[in-house]
């Protein structure tokens, strides 16, 4: 299992560094990578984290050359970056640095919430976190939070939706795609954001984590990445698989 997502994940970097440096990026010049990835780009900086830290690399050029390494707090999971800022997902909080100063990440808030594994995307004024109770978390929740970002220097609750197993998720304009581990993968309409549709929900394969971006939705599994289409609709579409020999096989 360990080996199977360390290849995943192997992939995904590949990615994302392969599309950074064709210049095929985000509009705010920031690479994305999965909601349950340990690095964010943006711009010339690639951010690494570690259970406690961030690490700060220029990647100018091709190049990885650590710069800084900031000392964050305990249970770091995950990061998102999104124009000026680091979303930080850990076990018992969200923490939001500002990159105004792209090499030295200055803290903005915690925001913190039960004790439970965070992945945290973001899109606009509104964060969206998924809390997951499991063997690393097991005192945790299983949950959608949406939270107002407008002023990160004092994000609120918007709601709170109870989930089966929440894993990684993706937001693309009006629609929240859902990775619920062996319970598969689904698509939200969040236009009310208080009162966020289910659309679609595939339970045929255990869904991790997932990118999506311009009418297609990466979503990797325990079995390899599956890439969906979508559209004005919410209905996915299947238009590619690539197999991954699990490691316990």
């Amino acid at each position: 299992m360990q080996y199977n997502k360390l290849l995943l994940s192997l992939f995904l970097l590949a990615l994302v560094m392969g599309c950074e440096n064709e210049g095929m990026q985000m509009s705010d010049g920031t690479g994305q990578g999965g909601s349950m990835t340990r690095f964010a780009i943006s711009g010339n900086y690639l951010y690494l984290v570690n259970h406690t830290s961030i690490k700060v690399f220029d990647i100018t050029g091709g190049n990885f050359e650590q710069r800084e390494e900031v000392h964050v707090g305990w249970g770091v999971e995950t990061i998102f970056a999104r124009e000026d800022y680091l979303y930080l997902g850990a076990n018992d909080a969200m923490y939001i640095y500002s990159i105004e100063d792209p090499v030295r990440p200055s803290f903005i808030f915690r925001y913190q919430h039960i004790l439970s594994c965070d992945p945290v995307v973001v899109q606009g004024t509104r964060a969206y976190v998924t809390l997951r109770s499991g063997s690393t978390c097991n005192r945790g929740v299983n949950a959608l939070e949406i939270i107002d970002i407008s002023d990160p220097y004092q994000p609120v609750l918007i709601k709170n939706y109870p989930m089966s197993s929440p894993h990684g998720l993706g937001v693309d304009n009006n629609f929240l795609f859902l990775c619920e581990g062996d319970r598969g993968f689904k698509v939200f309409d969040i236009t009310d954001e208080r009162d966020i549709v289910l659309m679609e929900h595939r339970d045929d394969f255990f869904a991790y984590d997932v990118i999506a971006r311009e009418g297609v939705a990466t979503v990797t599994g325990e079995d390899g990445i599956f890439q969906f289409s979508y559209g004005s609709e919410p209905e996915i579409t299947q238009l590619s698989k690539i197999p991954v020999e699990r490691a316990d096989r």
